[in-house]
C-alpha cells in the first residue's frame, strides 16, 4: 500500500467515524427517518468505496472481494441503523450490501484501465457526501453544548477547500502499484 493510498483511506475512514459518533452520540434527538438515510447513505459509500480498493487488490478473484466487500458494507450499515429502529437497520445492510457488491465489481473492472483515479474520484466524492450527511447531523441537532470548534455547520467551505485542495494535490501521485498479470499457457 502506497503513502497516498494510505492518506485516502484513513481521511474516509477518520470521516465515517465521525459521522457514525455524532449520530450515535445524539441519536435520540434525531428522527428516524434521519437514521434510515444515515444507515443507507454510509453503509452504501463504504460498500462501494472500500469494496472497490479490494477489488482492486483482489483483482481476478471476484468471490473473495465481493464477499469482503459486502461483509464490510452489512456489518457499517447494521452498526449504522441500530441506534435508531430497525428499519434502518435492514435499509443499511441491504444498501451496504448493494455497495460491496458494486464496490468488488467496479475495482475488479477498473484494475487494469486507470485505478488510480477511480479510487481519488470515489474517494473525492464519498468525503463530499458524508460532509453533506455531517451537515445535516449537526444541523439537526439542537444541543448547545456541542463542540463549536470542529464542527462543520461553522466552517462547511473550509472543509470542501480543503479537500479539494488535498485531492488537488494528490493528482499526479501514484496510488496502487499493481504487476501485470503474466499469465503462461503450458
Amino acid at each position: 500500500m502506497t503513502v497516498a493510498l494510505g492518506l485516502i483511506l484513513t481521511i474516509c475512514t477518520l470521516q465515517i467515524i465521525r459521522a457514525f459518533h455524532l449520530n450515535i452520540k445524539h441519536h435520540k434527538q434525531l428522527s428516524s427517518m434521519h437514521g434510515m438515510i444515515f444507515s443507507m447513505t454510509v453503509s452504501m459509500l463504504a460498500g462501494i468505496f472500500y469494496g472497490t480498493i479490494i477489488g482492486v487488490f483482489f483483482n481476478g478473484n471476484l468471490f473473495i472481494s465481493t464477499f469482503i466487500s459486502i461483509l464490510i458494507g452489512v456489518t457499517i450499515g447494521f452498526l449504522a441503523g441500530i441506534p435508531f429502529h430497525i428499519i434502518a437497520v435492514i435499509d443499511g445492510s441491504v444498501s451496504g450490501l448493494m455497495g460491496g457488491m458494486m464496490g468488488a465489481m467496479l475495482g475488479d473492472m477498473i484494475t487494469m484501465s486507470n485505478p488510480d483515479a477511480t479510487v481519488k474520484l470515489l474517494a473525492f466524492f464519498v468525503l463530499m457526501i458524508l460532509l453533506i450527511i455531517t451537515y445535516l447531523t449537526e444541523k439537526s441537532i439542537k444541543t448547545k453544548h456541542h463542540n463549536r470548534l470542529l464542527t462543520l455547520t461553522l466552517h462547511p467551505y473550509l472543509y470542501v477547500f480543503v479537500i479539494t485542495i488535498l485531492f488537488i494535490a494528490l493528482r499526479d501521485v501514484p496510488i496502487f502499484e499493481i504487476e501485470p498479470h503474466i499469465h503462461h499457457n503450458s
